[in-house]
């Protein structure tokens, strides 16, 4: 599985956000930083807002901030606040006139693989990928 690179620039926005914090940053600022269009990343910021994990302020001066403490934003929010929620494994089953439907083996290996990505997921928060390597809480973009 691949995630997409919303998903990427979206960690990567919340990282800059719990690393700034509590000042507030703008969506030109981090784009500039992580060397992508303003537009892209203010749509995925968008999502991330109405999916409650950054708040905006508006006005002069305005920006993001981070809507809860990086400690309780996992990295499986992230995720499923930018990534469609559709299973990892589509089965092709109605399409090839599969009898193994209901019982299917293949179906059941990759449900499992996905509840185990998920639970990493999970038990990963901002805070941890601020506090692994080295104890440098920084993000690698400067602002």
């Amino acid at each position: 599985m691949k995630f997409s690179k919303s998903t990427e620039l979206a960690i990567h926005g919340l990282w800059l956000l719990a690393c700034k914090r509590p000042e507030l940053l703008l969506v030109s600022k981090m784009a500039d930083a992580q060397n992508v269009s303003e537009s892209y990343l203010a749509k995925i910021f968008q999502k991330l807002a109405r999916k409650g994990l950054v708040r905006s302020t508006r006005g002069k001066r305005g920006g993001f901030t981070l809507a809860r403490e990086p400690g309780e934003i996992s990295v499986a929010d992230v995720v499923r606040a930018v990534e469609a929620e559709e299973p990892i494994y589509d089965c092709m089953d109605v399409g090839r006139g599969c009898q193994s439907r209901t019982n299917c083996l293949l179906r059941e290996v990759f449900d499992q693989a996905e509840h185990q990505m998920y639970t990493t997921l999970e038990n990963t928060s901002l805070a941890d990928l601020m506090s692994r390597g080295k104890g440098d809480t920084h993000t690698p973009w400067i602002i």
